[in-house]
Parts: structure tokens; C-alpha cells; sequence
């Protein structure tokens, strides 16, 4: 029988451990004939001992490398430190002490001990990094975006105006609708041409001119010329449609504006105690006396949309307290002594109060951030409806009709005869004004069977289709069709889904994208949503811009702010 031969087992890895670390690559040591034996011989060898002395003698490679020192770990750590304070909207001047704290607090970093970021360092690390990575990460963004939206608004500072410009465009791989603030700054003046130009030299500069399809703003006629939309005329939509010579151009009036304007009425009475101290100190013992929580009154700001419900609501809360006030004065402003000596004036504001209950709920539901034109168009018809069943009905509430009634037994019959009439007369005003304003807004309706809560009709689509042919967006039906049939299975599927379809419409769109197998199941239905989503339905983007600068920067002046571009605390 043929002798077995010898392995190198793990037992006798253990026992030469020097083999592998010591002997060269190449060295050949054979165990087949006398296992153990061998490998005892080979360490007698002068070659095996020449190995060893090497080993022990050299040094590492790594030795000869240049250990990098700790001030990369204190750039990272300043720079993050800088991004945390503008992400979370702090003052510059709450760096001024981190520096100290995180000395105190981590004693052993190395990195700590070497921190030194306060204001002035936070700001030149904004202005000059931050920033300017913002808007170049902006700028890659928008490089394979086919369409975009443009907003603008204006803020007034002094004797200038502030003009922020937001593009406004449809990514499903970044989470759907996204918001970018691409430029910011000052105007020689606020006319239609000085604004027009300046939002065509933002869109070229940024290489968006191409793929701008819509210019949203206000419904002042400095942007649009009123409800037409005179594309002939002197106005900001019409200029910039004639430089980017792009006939289909949309124009969107902001829904917001056109909600607030349709109750608008006059509220300037509410900044009686707003100003002046001593009026204010003795409305809160008025309070006292009628046993009623002081408030502080709120002003009512005709640009501020949200504050006009607030502002009757708490002034119902105040009402006998201001009353008494108000009939205390010796020569108080005759309109609002004649208010609160009119008894009907209490009711008139309780059905205010109800009436702006329902425009104040869906001014917030409108102003979601990424909303779609498809979202808002859906809620002012909600509102539409709502005010189209109170004229029918007549409808007051019940406190209203509670307060009638004991004015009625007062003998105050020929009073209450006329509210009922101005209630009906209000309901028809309303009616009468946002049925003008919201007319442009019918150009959307192609685009309703996007929001998935109903099952889906190819007529429907092909409506879309053939709207998209106008505006240059050409659509290929065929694969469309096919596209609209895998569609319909995932809306079914998705049907009894509570948190699915409690998500926005461009949120659902994304879920679609991200189940879709491959691009050909859905090319054409990506256009039509990459089109649809770039419209920016409000402006409310552009009001949070402003909100966010009193937020960050109360007191400093804004047109330095914006020359120095802070956009990184715009940004998301």
C-alpha cells in the first residue's frame, strides 16, 4: 500500500505560527514525507533565520505614512455645527458660546478642544460654503428636469423691495414635488418690466429658460392685468411671455390671495390697541371688570392672509370688554363708537366668525407645503360648493339666530330684518367674486384624474393628452394607454389603503414611479406628472421665504441679507 502523505494541518498552524508572517511569498516547504519534522528542519535553516532577522529589524509601511492630524475633524465639526444653527433657524449669536460649552462638556475630543466657531465664523462658513453648495446642489438638481414653474413676491424693506424667485419642479427619486430658492434680491423699482426682466435673467442665467411652463403670483394687475390674463397688455405674465417667446405660457393667480380677497372687509378697526401702551393697560382692567381674559389684540394685515380669522375670533372673545372700553372713552373714533353702540354689531361679527371658519380651515388646507395645482383646484371647488349651499339656505348659525331672536323681542325687528338681508347679500357677493377669480383656473381641469381617489378613465387621459399637444408636450397615446392600464391595477390595489391614499397627489405619483418595474411602464405618465407638478399652484412658498428671514435674522437689515445669500436657510 502507497504510504499516506503528510498535510499542513490547523494543528500545525498553531504550533508554526511564524510561517505565514516571516516566510516570503514563493517559499516552499514541503510536510508530505515527515510532517512536523520538516517544518522544525526548515527553521534551522540559514534562509528561515535571515527571514526573521529581516522582520524583527524592519518597520511598517504604515510608520512611513503622515498620520492626518485632527483639523479636518474640527472643519467637519464647525461646518455641521454652522448647518445646524441655519437648518434650526438660530441666531448666529447662540454660537458665540458653543465653543466654551463643548470644551467644558467633552473634555477628552481633541476635536472639541480645538473648536472655535462663534458668529462671525458661523457666518463666513454660511456665506462661503454653505451656500454656494446649496445652490450648486440646486443647480444639479434641476439639470435633467424637463419642465419647472417660476414664483416671485415681494417684500417691502424701507424704501426697497425684495424679490425672491422659486422654481418649482417634479423629482420622484427625491420625494416628488421639490421647492428651490434660486435667487433673491433688491429691484431698482416694482413695475411690470423691472420685474419681468428680472425673472428672465434668473431663468437664463440658470439655463431654465426652456423649461419654464408657468409664472405664478398675486392677482394684482401689475402681474397679471386682471381675470384675462391680457396677454397684449403691460403686466408681468405678459412681458415674460413675450421674452421667453413662449405663447403657452400658464399663468397662475394665487388661489390664497383670491380666498382672502373674498371675504376681505373692513378690519382696520382692530389696531385701536396695538400701539399705544396706556390704551392697552387700561384694557385689561376693563377685562377685569367684566371678568374676561385679556388678549393681545391682533392687527389685521391685508398681506397676511391668515390673520383675519384670528382676529374676529378674538375679538368675539373680547367683545364686552371692548364695549365697555370703547363706551368709557370721552371722544373715542366715531366708526368704532357707532360700531359698538349699533346692538346688531355683535351679530354681525359671530357670522363673520362662521363665514371665515370655513375660508380660514381651507386657506391652511390650500397652503400645504407641495401641494398641487390638482389639490387646490379640488378645495376651492369644496368652498365653492359651501357657499353656493349657504346662499340657498340662507344659513346662520345658532348663536346668530339666538342673538336675533332677543333682538327681535327687544323690538329691534326692522334691524334683524335687515341682517338677514345682508347675509344673503353677502353669501351672493362672495359668490359673485370668486366665481370670476377662479375661471382661469378651469385650464387645470385635464389634469383631476391625476389625484387617484376615483377609478381611472382613458377619456379622461386623453383629455390630458391632447391638452399637453397644445402646449408643445407631445404624448404618445399608444404607449400611454398601455402605461394607464398598469396604472389602474396599482390604484386598485391601493384602494383600501388608509395611508395611502391620505397622501398628497404628487406623494402617490412617487410610490407609483417607485413600484414601476422599468421606465417603459411608465415614460409617458412620468411627462404628464413632471408637467402637471411643475406648476406652482400658490405662492405661499415665496411668504415662507419672508417668514423665515424675520425668523433668522429680526434684526438685520434684509437687503444685506440677500446680497450676501443666506440661501441655505431656504433651502431643503
Amino acid at each position: 500500500m502507497p504510504k499516506r502523505k503528510c498535510v499542513f494541518t490547523d494543528i500545525l498552524q498553531k504550533s508554526f505560527p511564524a510561517f505565514r508572517p516571516v516566510c516570503k511569498a514563493g517559499t516552499y516547504v514541503s510536510v508530505s514525507n515527515g510532517g512536523a519534522r520538516d517544518l522544525k528542519i526548515h527553521l534551522d535553516t540559514e534562509k528561515h533565520k535571515t527571514a526573521v532577522r529581516g522582520e524583527s529589524s524592519g518597520s511598517l509601511i504604515t510608520q512611513y505614512f503622515i498620520k492626518p492630524g485632527n483639523e479636518d475633524a474640527v472643519n467637519a465639526a464647525e461646518a455641521a455645527w454652522s448647518f445646524h444653527t441655519v437648518k434650526h433657524h438660530n441666531s448666529y449669536r447662540s454660537m458665540d458660546c458653543t465653543s466654551s460649552l463643548l470644551k467644558k462638556t467633552l473634555p477628552d475630543s481633541d476635536t472639541a478642544k480645538k473648536f472655535s466657531c462663534a458668529r462671525t465664523k458661523t457666518e463666513a462658513i454660511v456665506d462661503g460654503v454653505l451656500a454656494p453648495h446649496s445652490v450648486e446642489v440646486a443647480h444639479e438638481a434641476l439639470k435633467n428636469i424637463p419642465f419647472c414653474g417660476i414664483n416671485t413676491d415681494g417684500s417691502n424693506h424701507g424704501a426697497v423691495k425684495i424679490f425672491p424667485i422659486i422654481i418649482q419642479y417634479f423629482d420622484w427619486k427625491e420625494g416628488g414635488v421639490q421647492s428651490k430658492l434660486i435667487q433673491a434680491q433688491d429691484t431698482p423699482n416694482e413695475t411690470e418690466t423691472t420685474i419681468a426682466n428680472y425673472l428672465m435673467e434668473t431663468l437664463a442665467k440658470n439655463n431654465l429658460a426652456s423649461k419654464c411652463i408657468a409664472f405664478t403670483g398675486d392677482n394684482c394687475n401689475t402681474n397679471f392685468g386682471g381675470t384675462r390674463r391680457d396677454e397684449g397688455g403691460n403686466n408681468v405674465f405678459a412681458n415674460l411671455k413675450r421674452m421667453l417667446q413662449n405663447k403657452t405660457l400658464i399663468g397662475v393667480g394665487c388661489p390664497a390671495h383670491i380666498l382672502n380677497n373674498c371675504v376681505h372687509h373692513g378690519a382696520d378697526r382692530l389696531d385701536y390697541f396695538h400701539i399705544y401702551t396706556v390704551r392697552t393697560e387700561s384694557l385689561k382692567e376693563y377685562c377685569d371688570f367684566v371678568d374676561v381674559e385679556y388678549r393681545r389684540m391682533l392687527s389685521h394685515s391685508k398681506t397676511r392672509w391668515l390673520s383675519l380669522f384670528p382676529g374676529i375670533e378674538r375679538m368675539l372673545q373680547m367683545f364686552p370688554a371692548l364695549k365697555a372700553f370703547f363706551s368709557s372713552q370721552e371722544k373715542p373714533p366715531m366708526m368704532i363708537k357707532g360700531f359698538f353702540e349699533n346692538p346688531l354689531s355683535e351679530i354681525y361679527l359671530w357670522h363673520m366668525h362662521s363665514l371665515m371658519s370655513v375660508f380660514h380651515n381651507h386657506i391652511q388646507e390650500m397652503e400645504r407645503e407641495n401641494n398641487s395645482i390638482i389639490e387646490v383646484k379640488k378645495i376651492l371647488s369644496t368652498i365653492h360648493n359651501i357657499l353656493i349651499e349657504r346662499k340657498n339656505n340662507n344659513f346662520m348659525s345658532l348663536k346668530v339666530k339666538g342673538l336675533l331672536a332677543e333682538n327681535s323681542r327687544e323690538g329691534l325687528e326692522e334691524g334683524c330684518d335687515k341682517f338677514i338681508a345682508d347675509v344673503l347679500g353677502m353669501y351672493s357677493s362672495c359668490l359673485e367674486y370668486l366665481e370670476k377669480w377662479i375661471t382661469p383656473m378651469e385650464e387645470f381641469s385635464p389634469f383631476m384624474w391625476m389625484d387617484m381617489s376615483e377609478p381611472l378613465k382613458w377619456n379622461d387621459v386623453e383629455v390630458c393628452i391632447k391638452y399637453l399637444g397644445e402646449k408643445g408636450v407631445p404624448i404618445d397615446d399608444v404607449k400611454c394607454f398601455d402605461q394607464v392600464a398598469n396604472l389602474k391595477k396599482f390604484i386598485e390595489s391601493c384602494s383600501d389603503d388608509d395611508a395611502f391614499m391620505g397622501l398628497q397627489v404628487h406623494q402617490k405619483w412617487t410610490k407609483y414611479f417607485e413600484k414601476a418595474k422599468s421606465i417603459g411602464c411608465y415614460s409617458e405618465l412620468l411627462k404628464i406628472a413632471q408637467f402637471a407638478f411643475a406648476l406652482p399652484p400658490h405662492n405661499a412658498n415665496v411668504e415662507r421665504i419672508f417668514s423665515l428671514i424675520v425668523l433668522v435674522f429680526p434684526n438685520k437689515n434684509m437687503v444685506t441679507l440677500f446680497k450676501k445669500k443666506h440661501i441655505t436657510h431656504m433651502q431643503r
